[in-house]
């Protein structure tokens, strides 16, 4: 594409919400979860879960109006809103690529290297991050299918023996606050979003995007609903927790582990995930700075670094994600979205009389030509 554009439709952003949403929910965070609230997880999970979706619908409300980009609001504000996406989408970027490395390193390597998957994944995520929206959206697109397939063939084939009553007791209340308290990071994965502008197809779309919203809802709530009817109190010590459910399926019986395509599906989304939450950075700084090439190179290069020196490892990802910086980003994921739709609609509605006018003043000069060519 010779242009970057953020325009998306409505069955692209219902793939990418569903990919952004769960991709990071079930790797890392069940166990961090469980070792909080131990077999109450499911509660912490399905209460921000719920918050997220409601996020979610106000971002779709401004989107399908305009982008945060493109919105007739004043210069000043405009630029707060960015500045606060791009701080808190670099900060998730190096804790969620923190457990992809991980992830990888565990999973497909013995003792995979830290800054060679490092250099390995940040091309990646930059190159998309750079081509915009609509290439990150269309990417989606075509990954969910495989995605789809592996989710299938993980449903057809399980093997299954979990035990329901591992689910009781319920803790206090106060240990499912705090896990939700303490592991918000996690969580508010939609503000990139507002620099995407949803586009009015001529056909109806296929995907209804409240179905995919309920769908991100369940599968999340869903997959801690397995986790936990697994392994119970032992949830504290299983890592890696998507890995460790696809083992449970019949063919492993016949061929030994068949895990590698739920491994690959994962890959490829967290590659997306990834690469949307860079795109908030790239985009949100490309508004300032105007070279989007420059600015897209120079985004992966800080987040080699960081990756490199100041979080080699998961613990200490972890270990940022839990301090009082946790806060922040919570407010900036949760109370921006309001802020900018707030924004919008009284912005719009203050130049509607304008354009109005405008629009008046515009056909009556085309009449008044009109006459003069008549006469």
């Amino acid at each position: 594409m010779a242009k970057t554009t953020n325009v998306v439709y409505p069955n692209q952003i219902a793939l990418l919400a569903f990919i952004a949403s769960f991709t990071f929910k079930v790797v890392m965070l069940p166990q961090y979860l469980a070792g909080t609230a131990g077999r109450s997880c499911t509660l912490s999970m399905a209460y921000l879960m719920a918050i997220e979706v409601m996020e979610f619908s106000i971002i779709y409300g401004v989107i399908k109006r305009t982008s945060l980009l493109q919105a007739r609001i004043p210069a000043a504000l405009k630029a707060l809103f960015i500045l606060l996406i791009v701080g808190s989408s670099y900060f998730k970027t190096v804790i969620l690529s923190a457990e992809a490395i991980s992830y990888i390193s565990t999973t497909l390597f013995d003792n995979g290297l830290w800054r060679l998957i490092v250099l390995a994944y940040m091309p990646c995520l930059v190159y998309i991050s750079y081509k915009g929206g609509n290439v990150l959206a269309r990417t989606s697109q075509i990954v969910f299918w495989f995605i789809a397939a592996s989710l299938v063939f993980n449903v057809l084939f399980a093997r299954f023996n979990g035990d329901i009553g591992n689910l009781l007791p319920l803790g206090a209340p106060g240990r499912v606050m705090k896990a939700c308290e303490r592991h918000m990071v996690w969580f508010g994965d939609f503000t990139p979003f507002l620099f995407l502008t949803i586009a009015r197809p001529v056909k109806p779309q296929r995907v209804k995007l409240p179905a995919m919203i309920a769908v991100c809802f369940v599968s999340a709530v869903a997959f801690m609903v397995i986790f936990i009817t697994a392994y119970g109190g032992g949830s504290v010590m299983v890592s890696n927790a998507f890995n460790k459910i696809a083992v449970f399926n019949r063919i492993s019986l016949l061929l030994g582990t068949v895990d590698f395509p739920t491994v690959c599906s994962w890959l490829m989304m967290s590659v997306i995930k990834l690469a949307l939450i860079v795109y908030g950075v790239v985009e949100g700084l490309t508004h300032f700075f105007k070279k989007r090439l420059l600015v897209a190179l120079l985004t992966g290069v800080l987040l080699t670094l960081t990756l490199f020196f100041a979080v080699p490892n998961m613990d200490l990802a972890y270990a940022a994600a839990t301090s009082c910086a946790r806060y922040v980003i919570g407010a900036i994921e949760y109370l921006l979205p309001p802020a900018v739709y707030v924004a919008v609609r009284v912005c719009d509605k203050r130049s509607r009389p304008f354009d109005s006018a405008a629009e008046e003043g515009k056909k009556l000069k085309e009449e008044g030509q009109c006459k003069e060519g008549k006469a």
